[in-house]
């Protein structure tokens, strides 16, 4: 005689009204159900843990550009609004310049990578392009070392004030894919044309554009554009 199975009958419907116990199949689907929600709390957990380790493993992402805050105070005249931005990694400071009683910027690029100093005015459809000298280079680098300290900077009483004269050369117009990321970015769908320092005596020229940036080297230089005859 073969042993009873608890499965092997079913039970009989008793009464109306009186409760019947739930067969053997129900309580394993109760029991499959209460595991898999065990598991998924033991999943979710470990998510929680293992994405906690990560984040403080790897700290929070640091910047790759700081922001280099200017004051310029002037009595005796309207203060432009200027602000530096510096690009450690690459090498490059942006400086935007909004003349007073203006509402067009310029935008100067100090691009160490390439060697070269892009002037771009919003209010005309050009850039300006011009190798880099000794000088240049040594700005771009305190630039540099300025905006590490991030603190604001005061020109003092001894800021000094000089104008460079830069001659346009309207014939020699720049390839783009010859310059660098940072310029061909700045100077996207825009005419790039070389500029050099004037050269010869100072005599009397028609100035076309003019633009002043204050450097941390408490210089204030006024950069004046002039176009050379063809």
């Amino acid at each position: 005689m073969e042993p009873a199975s608890c499965c092997s009958e079913r039970p009989k419907p008793g009464p109306t009204g009186v409760k019947t116990k739930p067969s053997c199949g129900g309580w394993r689907a109760v029991g499959l159900l209460l595991l898999l929600l065990l598991l998924l709390l033991v999943l979710a957990a470990v998510g929680v843990v293992a994405g906690g380790f990560l984040g403080s493993a790897q700290g929070p992402p640091k910047p790759r550009l700081q922001t280099l805050r200017m004051t310029l105070p002037s009595p005796h005249m309207p203060r432009p609004n200027q602000t530096i931005l510096v690009d450690v990694a690459r090498n490059a400071a942006t400086i935007t310049v909004t003349p007073p009683q203006s509402n067009h910027s310029w935008v100067v690029l100090f691009d160490g990578q390439s060697g070269c100093i892009c002037y771009r005015p919003e209010e005309h459809q050009v850039c300006f392009l011009r190798l880099m000298e000794d000088s240049d280079r040594e700005t771009l680098r305190l630039l540099v070392d300025t905006s590490k300290v991030q603190e604001a900077w005061v020109p003092t009483q001894d800021t000094h004030h000089t104008q460079e004269l830069l001659a346009v050369q309207g014939s020699l117009k720049v390839d783009p894919a010859q310059v660098g990321a940072l310029v061909q970015r700045l100077c996207m769908r825009t005419p790039i044309y070389w500029v050099r320092r004037a050269e010869g005596p100072r005599r009397q020229r028609l100035i076309y554009l003019c633009i002043d940036i204050c450097f941390p080297s408490n210089i204030c230089v006024s950069v004046c554009f002039y176009y050379l005859p063809d």
